[in-house]
């Protein structure tokens, strides 16, 4: 029996709780507003509980934690963000060694772009008690990356996909960063290897034997998809360099079948311009004669970003090729923004280059864009929009920017600007 003079625990409070909740529930899926404010009634009741309905509560902690969970988590997706962190602080009251509403209080957070300190400060307590949350670990690499905080980006995607070793997703969030990541590489070709994708996988090999620029590993993606055109023009590509012309030629053949309108098949086919010779066997020191494309093949490149950037790559350490670029540039118009890039990337001067004012005015934000200092880069062009607000390239590289740091909403703002000031640019969006 309870002492003289105090309460026993409330025989109808966590009932009251439990109808109250199911009345929000419900009223979610046709009446929005009256469900929130049926949600609400549940942390005011829980607030403003008196003696006995506070032992109640004691007494049925563990439902009445979950009657908060389930109403905060409805508020969120209720849009009534604010009110609904105030029932996972209150979860943290009852149990602090949960770690599930220290991520929820994140998650709101990093959804509105909002005090993203204390946000990765609840991130890291949840990881603390739970150093399996996987969820909260990806949520942590989400907000670095909004920060432009790369590195710690990387580690906590990586930290997530060494616990999970099945979501990929998690791997092309770290690649969407840094493209060339060798480990997040590997980590696919395993992935791809067993679940038995073939054609991704010979992706991975493509992707990956460029960047190591290794011929092994195109052989190895051509036993997986031997009719993969890509993976048989490297391969091609790959022998004309080592002067293997003849073994270079039949793999072309093959892509001219599969893909007779390649646009790349005529540049290949003109890197293999040699000085006539007996036997690629006998003589060892064939002289390559370089075909250095026209004008007129600079232009129709244009038309693909990836053959244009690659076209540049190939030949613009010759002098040749660099003037027809400059008259080529003449006649271009948005695809000039993919040669400042390559012109940065390959060590040259792009003031040597007929670039219009437009272009000009930004190459110091591109430089620091095209070598990954986003932050500076986006601090450089926040300085120049501030001042000049109709320059088109300038909201196109903001939109880049914000893309990779994967704040999604000002992205869509900034290309709507972009596109809006030049059409155009939709060219070379990749």
């Amino acid at each position: 029996m309870p002492l003289l003079g105090r309460r026993g625990p409330s025989p109808t409070f966590i009932q009251m709780l439990r109808d109250t909740l199911n009345d929000g529930r419900e009223l979610s899926k046709k009446d929005p507003e009256r469900a929130k404010v049926m949600l609400r009634k549940i942390h005011r009741l829980i607030s403003d509980a008196d003696e006995s309905e506070r032992l109640a509560i004691e007494n049925n902690k563990d439902e009445v934690i979950k009657i908060l969970l389930e109403a905060g988590s409805l508020l969120f997706e209720l849009s009534d963000k604010e009110k609904s962190i105030d029932f996972f602080e209150k979860v943290k009251e009852y149990n602090p060694k949960l770690p599930e509403p220290y991520y929820q209080i994140a998650k709101i957070l990093a959804s509105q772009n909002i005090q993203l300190s204390y946000a990765l400060v609840n991130l890291q307590k949840a990881v603390e008690l739970n150093p399996k949350f996987e969820d909260a670990m990806i949520l942590m690499g989400d907000i670095y990356r909004i920060q432009g905080k790369i590195d710690e980006t990387i580690k906590w995607y990586r930290e997530a996909f060494n616990i999970s070793k099945n979501r990929i997703d998690i791997l092309d969030k770290i690649l969407a960063i840094d493209p060339n990541n060798r480990d997040a590489l590997y980590s696919k070709l395993s992935y791809y290897k067993e679940k038995g994708d073939k054609e991704s996988l010979a992706n991975i090999y493509l992707q990956l034997a460029l960047l190591e620029n290794k011929i092994e590993l195109i052989d190895e993606g051509l036993k997986i998809s031997p009719d993969n055109v890509q993976l048989l023009k490297e391969k091609a590509r790959f022998l004309i360099n080592q002067g293997k012309f003849n073994e270079a030629e039949k793999f072309l053949e093959k892509v001219e079948k599969l893909k007779p309108d390649d646009p790349e098949l005529t540049i290949i086919k003109e890197m293999m311009v040699q000085k006539p010779s007996t036997s690629e066997s006998i003589f060892e020191d064939i002289i390559v004669e370089q075909a250095i494309p026209k004008v007129e093949e600079i232009i129709e490149s244009a038309n693909n970003p990836e053959s244009l950037r690659s076209m540049i790559t190939a030949y613009i350490s010759f002098n040749e090729f660099r003037e027809n670029l400059k008259k080529a540039m003449e006649m271009l118009d948005v695809e000039n923004a993919i040669i400042l890039e390559e012109l940065i990337k390959n060590g040259y001067n792009p003031e040597e280059f007929p670039f219009r004012d437009d272009l000009k005015a930004i190459i110091k934000p591109i430089e620091q864009f095209v070598k990954n200092n986003y932050d500076e880069a986006e601090k450089l062009l926040n300085e120049y929009v501030s001042k000049n607000q109709k320059n088109a390239y300038a909201w196109y590289y903001k939109y880049k920017i914000a893309k990779i740091k994967g704040n999604e909403n000002a992205a869509k703002n900034f290309r709507l600007m972009a596109m809006k000031l030049n059409p155009k640019l939709e060219k070379i969006e990749m």
